[in-house]
């Protein structure tokens, strides 16, 4: 089964790379100058104790024609109350997918309790893998959560931190595709001493055209955005949209 999903028209913007821009309505307009009109939420942006404040920046995307794709990475806990309120403004916020991570203690509690908010909202639960220094960063322990866990509960990629992992997105896509619910498209390049910065996506580690060749095979239907940490970063988002649409139409050597 391949996707139906058109990364071309899809593809989004992930909030924290603006987290220096603090009003949504500023930050939707820096989506809409790289090109995009979707965007996955991060914590920097959404105040998950406030639902008055919650709707004022729903409505600063509804009104800059910016979808809400997603929300997270949100850091979950063995307490339902707490964990449910990101469930919650998904709902508000009209999107399916929240992306999380989760420490080791207690994680067969947590995890139990995600399909439970799972079932319950009607959405899915991505895990976010944060590299190497992250026990969620590498396949072996992915693998073995996933197993652990129904379809709702699957993989939030990133490729940067994959890559920094020692690890190949090309492969994760191959082993956990059916369950890949979210995707951070993010570059990095690394120097003689292994240390990362940020790049435009595909000019760093990451083999774009490869990726995205095995990405139209899945049956995605999630939330794909890219993300960029560095300097200048509203220009570079733009940059990373325009290469990623290139790659996506087969055309990037143009």
């Amino acid at each position: 089964m391949s996707t139906t999903f058109d990364l071309g028209e899809e593809l989004g913007v992930k909030s924290y790379s603006f987290r220096h821009i603090q009003d949504n309505a500023d930050v939707a307009a820096a989506v809409r100058r790289c090109g995009a009109t979707v965007i996955d939420l991060s914590a920097c942006h959404v105040d998950y104790d406030d639902p008055a404040r919650q709707e004022r920046a729903i409505e600063a995307y509804r009104r800059a024609g910016v979808r809400i794709a997603g929300v997270g990475v949100v850091g979950l806990k063995n307490d339902a109350a707490f964990n449910r309120r990101f469930f919650e403004f998904a709902r508000r916020a009209g999107c399916g997918v929240v992306s999380c991570s989760f420490g080791p203690d207690d994680h067969e509690a947590v995890l139990r309790g995600l399909e439970v908010l799972c079932e319950t909202f009607g959405m899915r639960a991505a895990i976010h893998n944060h590299g190497g220094r992250d026990w969620l960063g590498n396949a072996t322990i992915l693998d073995h959560v996933l197993r652990r866990t129904g379809p709702a509960v699957g993989l939030c990629l990133d490729t940067a931190w994959c890559l920094q992992a020692g690890d190949d997105p090309l492969r994760w896509l191959e082993k956990f595709g059916p369950r890949l619910h979210a995707l951070h498209l993010k570059d990095f390049v690394f120097d003689a001493k292994g240390r990362w910065s940020d790049t435009v996506v595909g000019e760093g580690a990451l083999d774009l055209p490869a990726f995205l060749k095995i990405f139209k095979g899945l049956p995605f239907s999630g939330s794909a955005v890219v993300e960029y940490e560095g300097a200048d970063a509203v220009e570079a988002t733009g940059r990373c949209v325009a290469a990623i649409r290139r790659a996506w139409l087969g055309d990037a050597g143009k």
